[in-house]
């Protein structure tokens, strides 16, 4: 693990906002994109990455520092948590994109959101990929997502979603 993020999490363990708030710069869009391409939705993305950072937030204390990448994977733990609760309390497991027109509600006030709008008025093919992928059942979508998407190791997956990682090779 890189030893800044290391010591922006010990000092978030002391109650030090401002290393909270670097590590809330350092995660947020990737958190974000990462929930986007699960939800379609930029504003359930934004309230799904929001109460991502309250849980790292409120349990930062309990999160240790022991092997490469755990913090990363723990973060995403989190996220992929709160999308499932999501799609739990939706019953949305395969949503359907009929019309491109309302994937998105945006304002002004986030550029990473803005800049999600853009890649995909400029990418059909993502629709049409997320639409497929969005047919698999949530564990094989978390699998996906992680892995080729935000590019994390066969080690970080089988952390993030507490499966064996030759399971997730297979």
């Amino acid at each position: 693990m890189d030893n800044k993020i290391k010591e922006l999490i010990e000092k978030s363990k002391n109650k030090d906002e401002q290393a909270f708030s670097e590590l809330f710069d350092l995660y947020y869009d990737r958190i974000l994109n990462y929930v986007w391409r699960r939800v379609l939705n930029v504003e359930y993305a934004k309230d799904i990455t929001s109460n991502t950072f309250l849980k790292v937030l409120k349990n930062i204390q309990r999160f240790e520092c022991t092997e490469e990448a755990s913090f990363n994977g723990w973060i995403y733990k989190i996220a992929t948590n709160e999308i499932n609760q999501y799609f739990r309390k939706q019953n949305k497991y395969h949503l359907i994109i009929d019309d491109e027109n309302n994937l998105f509600d945006l304002g002004d006030d986030n550029k990473a959101a803005e800049e999600i709008e853009k890649k995909i008025d400029n990418d059909k093919y993502n629709q049409v990929l997320n639409k497929s992928i969005r047919q698999l059942k949530p564990i094989y979508q978390d699998i996906l997502h992680l892995r080729y998407f935000e590019e994390m190791s066969y080690k970080e997956i089988s952390e993030v979603i507490n499966k064996n990682e030759t399971t997730i090779r297979v």
